[in-house]
């Protein structure tokens, strides 16, 4: 008979997410890389490893789901990705899982989508046996179904499940060498991306011991005091603003009359974030007083879809929205002919012709989407009007704009633009840029007027700010409960982003601003070198400090100038595997790339017998959650919100930047990748050298 359920435990789940120990045919665990299979009885196969940890918990999958899972698209990864989330909920009740995952519970049932839903709507529905610490996955509602948790039926149990799990911690497995020794629970990167990198499990009370005076002076402000925090990375910005927003919901008035408390973000994954940090500063328990959303599903909940016909929305937030956009012109750019467009300048005739893996496509990709959501969308421009086509051809052009300079450039971009507005059409959908235009129109209506005194709020706080665009800080604004503008507390480095100022409303927001100058990620020396280029963007001029608790490491960062590229790239494996040799088990190395070098330096490095995973997506930095002790290698832009022990920047494959906009780019690409290092940083150049990394040398910074 063949089984119909695996039963498997939280670790094995984890060796298997970790070393991807997945048949790709029938999607279950393959019994490799430290993972033991065992046939329970004849209805039950199960999954474990031998170092089980004294409390199991397990999880009983239906196999015909896995396979219904399977023919829908999805990878064994992304399915089981999501059930080893309930287990480890499951250790610390109440199950919270991603909002974008859209959870529903009732008793103890749970239900949320089984794929991510650009693959499939079928959802899980789940029993959770909290007292035998486990969980049965045997319901998937088909993608159009909707399933009421309160009339529904959950499956029986089977009956020989008992007996099969005693059977499967029972059995007498040997240990592999190669057997993953820690739980992925204590192994999933929370340090990196997680909310334990802020909060570092401290409560409210035991966080106000440890507050920089700064920090304090925050806390010590009237309930109705905007304020403005502004830091560099790894100074405690995020931390500030969620202490701030539990002290507001905790304020006697606040709750007395009712008053509605939001922090707004730019994503769901940073929702879930601040969600975990202020269940951790609540000692553990929700924070009702507190509305954590990403924009988007603000603008969607409030200003509702415009006209009669639901309009689909791409995307299931705001950074979600751009990638999918990416990926929209990204498509368009790769049916383009080159030859159509002559006069092109060399910069976009490069990125027209290169692979479609290699960064020059990436560049000219992005510079497409700043110039189609930040000037023509935001200017007011038209596929149907040739007026204000013509308006943007003939327009003066900014420098710090993306680099259309010529009138060639510009009709190459409103062809793009043409194409790109087709696709959506096709799809009866609308970008997010477009949708925050349009739901900014509605809430300058009197109907929002009207409606914003029951369901507007009294405090709004952003986090990351620099991540909003002028366009959708106008509709954070729009969100307040009174026409004269509610208190605003942001967050956020502005070192780390720039957008247009196209289309910008007058704020009546006057925020008081609060420089966290105290910084806690690194070691001295990465800290005077990020303090030094921290000072170097337009508006920071404020010298920074360094927490006391940070000593000296090794030494200074490196840079390391090569004759050219194919020697730097070889001088980088011998670097990494160098940093490697002398890591702990549980760190990883980043390689972070400015130029199109990425596929050059993870074959050296595989060359060299070194396990390597390569980011090429911004969605990509998901795996960070399942890798180990690896070796990253990322775009610079793909890293953002990420840190690591070690680091290693290639400044390699790129030219001097001529314009205000290149220049900057150039600066918050160099400012983001070293800034993601806490104990050592080597950077590596060859013909080109960024003038702020120059600097830094002359001055002693850099070790050259």
């Amino acid at each position: 008979m063949t089984p119909k359920y695996i039963l498997v435990t939280e670790s094995a789940l984890d060796a298997a997410l970790i070393s991807g120990g997945f048949s790709k045919e029938t999607g279950l665990l393959t019994g490799e890389n430290g993972v033991h299979e065992i046939l329970l009885c004849e209805s039950v196969k199960g999954y474990r490893i031998a170092s089980e940890p004294e409390v199991t918990y397990f999880a009983l999958v239906g196999i015909k789901h896995l396979e219904y899972l399977m023919a829908k698209g999805g990878t064994p990864s992304e399915i089981f990705q999501r059930i080893a989330r309930v287990l480890k909920g499951l250790r610390s009740p109440p199950v919270h899982l991603p909002r974008q995952w859209s959870e529903y519970h009732y008793g103890n049932l749970l239900a949320f989508f089984s794929l991510p839903r650009d693959i499939a709507n079928a959802r899980w529905i789940v029993e959770l046996d909290g007292l035998n610490k486990r969980v049965l996955f045997d319901f998937l509602s088909s993608d159009m179904e909707e399933v009421d948790l309160a009339q529904y039926l959950s499956s029986d149990w089977p009956s020989e499940l008992d007996n099969a799990t005693n059977a499967l911690l029972s059995a007498k497995v040997d240990k592999d060498e190669d057997e993953v020794p820690d739980a992925l629970s204590q192994e999933v990167d929370l340090h990196a991306i997680g909310s334990g990198s802020v909060v570092g499990g401290r409560t409210y009370e035991e966080w106000e011991r440890y507050l920089t005076p700064r920090q304090g002076e925050i806390l010590q402000s009237s309930t109705d005091a905007s304020i403005r925090i502004v830091g560099p990375a790894g100074s405690g910005k995020t931390l500030s603003l969620c202490m701030r927003a539990l002290q507001i919901s905790r304020e006697a008035s606040v709750i007395a009359q009712g008053k509605r408390v939001l922090v707004a973000t730019h994503s769901w994954a940073m929702s879930e974030r601040i969600d975990g940090i202020l269940n951790t500063l609540n000692g553990s328990n929700s924070h009702d007083g507190v509305t954590v959303f990403p924009l988007l599903f603000l603008l969607e909940l409030h200003a509702g879809h415009i006209g009669h016909r639901r309009i689909e929305v791409i995307g299931d937030d705001s950074t979600d929205g751009r990638l999918k956009s990416l990926e929209i012109i990204a498509g368009v750019v790769s049916k383009s002919d080159a030859s159509k467009y002559p006069g092109l300048s060399p910069v976009l005739t490069e990125g027209l012709v290169a692979a479609q893996d290699s960064r020059r496509r990436l560049d000219l990709v992005i510079n497409l989407y700043e110039e189609l959501s930040g000037v023509l969308t935001a200017s007011g421009v038209a596929v149907d009007d040739p007026n204000s086509i013509q308006e943007y051809m003939s327009a003066k052009r900014e420098d710090w704009m993306p680099p259309f300079v010529s009138v060639a450039d510009r009709g190459f971009a409103v062809s793009i633009y043409k194409q790109f507005i087709q696709n959506l059409v096709d799809r009866a959908a609308i970008t997010t840029d477009q949708f925050i235009l349009d739901s900014i129109r509605v809430l300058e209506t009197f109907t929002w007027r009207m409606r914003k005194e029951t369901d507007g709020y009294d405090f709004i706080l952003i986090d990351e700010l620099q991540l909003f665009d002028p366009q959708e800080r106008s509709a954070l604004e729009l969100l307040g409960r009174s026409r004269r503008g509610v208190p605003f507390v942001t967050a956020e480095d502005p070192s780390q982003g720039v957008f247009s100022a196209l289309n910008t409303r007058k704020s009546n927001v006057d925020n008081v601003p609060v420089y966290l100058d105290i910084v806690h990620r690194f070691n001295r020396e990465i800290f005077e070198f990020i303090s030094f280029m921290y000072q170097k963007f337009p508006l920071n001029a404020l010298p920074l400090k360094i927490a006391e608790t940070k000593g000296r490491g090794e030494g200074r960062p490196r840079l390391i100038v090569c004759e050219d590229d194919g020697s730097a790239i070889l001088k980088a494996s011998d670097i990494v595997r160098e940093v490697m040799a002398k890591s702990s088990a549980n760190e990883r190395i980043c390689v972070v790339t400015l130029g199109d070098v990425d596929a050059e330096i993870a074959d050296k490095l595989k060359g060299k017998g070194l396990t390597v995973v390569r980011l090429e997506s911004f969605d990509d930095v998901e795996k960070l959650s399942y890798l180990k002790r690896s070796i990253v290698i990322s775009p610079w832009q793909f890293i953002g919100g990420t840190q690591f022990p070690h680091v290693v920047v290639l400044v390699l494959g790129i030219v001097e930047q001529t314009s205000q906009f290149g220049r900057l780019r150039e600066m918050i690409a160099v400012y983001l990748s070293c800034s993601r290092a806490t104990d050592s940083l080597n950077l590596i150049c060859a013909s080109y050298i960024p003038p702020v990394l120059a600097e830094a040398s002359e001055n002693g910074l850099l070790v050259r």
